[in-house]
């Protein structure tokens, strides 16, 4: 049990059905998902959780009742109800895969960030992805790097790029530029490779570029917990860099969340009039690419290799081509999953799952870690083992995370990696 559920007060409760009470008056897109459902059960018939374990808990349209009962009683949950939603809402990835197949376009993960909203203003918020909350909050970056660290992180990068191309390749901090980079701490602190794939990308590609060391990080959490109100203050971290760098494009690099965020919900950058303009790094690459001017080997990576779709890319972003293209330039064995795009099974640990590691006080067996392995995460691994791929990249930490665990389970013998990865080792300088 959450440490928390335990000392809730009339009061939090009382708080919870105010907020019950007030989706009356929410978006158009909850409205409709909570009034009109039909229960054909067509989103359970797609949804990995319900096709890998039938039990009625993973059923999408169950865990979405569990919010349509309070709903429709205009009374919200008690506390009994409230340990329920903390396990079933943080069951559902909000993959979205279910809004692409539903006939009437209803998309269950406007109602999970909803359910979890309540939750986290009672305090009930998983503890991995509130302390991540909080990390941001007091430095910046969802690591909780210090500027110092973060500065010295840079300067070993820029000297391992010197080792490994010869070259002068910066990763500028706080410079004028016309690019303003920003991507998930954990692909620099955690996965520094991606970085440096990237800062090869930009030195080869001749593009101004800097980092911002209040705002490199681009990853927002505030997206899993359903916390608008951090979400915004993130967000407006990046807006403000982009203006102080007079930043004429702001690219998201290998984070699919962080880009849907920064391009249609963080409010900041994606209010309309801005002097800048949001895109990603694929899309900048596949562009150069297509130009001309950089010369790839892809002989150099020649393991079969697939590309797994995060969903906050493809399906919340339609970032689908411009991946693939910057990624058959650089490897010489490329295969598709099946189904691949918009049809992609979710890894099993998006939403902010994937940094969920146990439930507070449950046996092993039903521990958030046990349900990614056996649950979440089964049908994304059978997608890769039936590609034949040697190598999957996964260009978003949190689907990199969940699919090297997935692999360390199940003892399968596949690498994981991201683009930009691969791109570094491909490129003759």
């Amino acid at each position: 049990m959450h440490p928390r559920l335990s000392r809730l007060t009339s009061e939090d409760l009382a708080q919870a059905q105010s907020a019950v009470r007030n989706m009356r008056n929410g978006p158009r897109a909850l409205q409709l998902a909570l009034e009109i459902c039909v229960g054909c059960g067509r989103c359970a018939a797609v949804c990995h959780n319900s096709l890998t374990d039938g039990q009625v808990r993973f059923h999408p349209v169950h865990r979405a009742e569990l919010l349509r009962k309070a709903y429709r009683r205009g009374r919200g949950p008690d506390a009994a109800e409230l340990a329920v939603w903390m396990r079933d809402f943080y069951e559902c990835s909000c993959c979205r895969r279910c809004a692409v197949y539903c006939p009437l376009g209803l998309d269950n993960a406007v109602l999970t960030r909803a359910a979890r909203a309540v939750l986290g203003d009672l305090g009930l918020t998983p503890c991995p992805i509130a302390a991540t909350q909080q990390a941001s909050d007091a430095r910046g970056n969802n690591e909780g790097a210090s500027e110092a660290a973060i500065r010295d992180m840079i300067r070993f990068l820029e000297g391992e790029l010197r080792e490994e191309h010869g070259a002068d390749i910066r990763i500028p901090l706080d410079a004028r530029a016309d690019v303003l980079f920003a991507t998930a701490s954990s692909e620099i602190m955690a996965r520094p490779e991606n970085l440096m794939g990237c800062a090869t990308f930009f030195h080869l590609a001749g593009i101004p570029w800097t980092l911002s060391i209040k705002a490199f990080d681009a990853a927002n959490f505030g997206l899993f917990s359903g916390d608008d109100a951090h979400m915004r203050r993130k967000n407006a971290l990046l807006h403000e860099a982009c203006l102080e760098t007079g930043a004429k494009r702001l690219v998201i690099g290998e984070c699919g969340h962080a880009y849907r965020v920064a391009k249609y919900m963080g409010g900041h950058t994606s209010a309309p009039g801005l002097p800048y303009a949001v895109t990603d790094i694929f899309t900048l690459a596949a562009d150069v690419l297509r130009r001309g001017g950089i010369r790839l080997d892809p002989g150099r990576n020649p393991r079969p290799t697939t590309y797994h779709d995060p969903c906050n890319f493809g399906r919340s972003g339609g970032i689908m081509e411009a991946p693939r293209q910057v990624l058959r330039a650089c490897v010489a064995d490329f295969r598709e999953m099946s189904p691949n795009r918009e049809a992609n099974f979710c890894c099993g640990g998006g939403g902010g799952l994937a940094v969920l590691e146990t439930a507070e006080g449950t046996p092993r067996k039903d521990t958030f870690y046990e349900f990614r392995m056996q649950v979440s995460g089964r049908r994304k691994l059978a997608q890769i083992q039936d590609s034949g791929a040697a190598l999957v990249t996964a260009p978003c930490f949190n689907c990199l995370r969940q699919i090297e665990q997935l692999a360390d389970y199940y003892d399968a013998d596949v690498g994981v990696t991201t683009v930009f990865e691969l791109f570094d080792r491909a490129v003759q300088c």
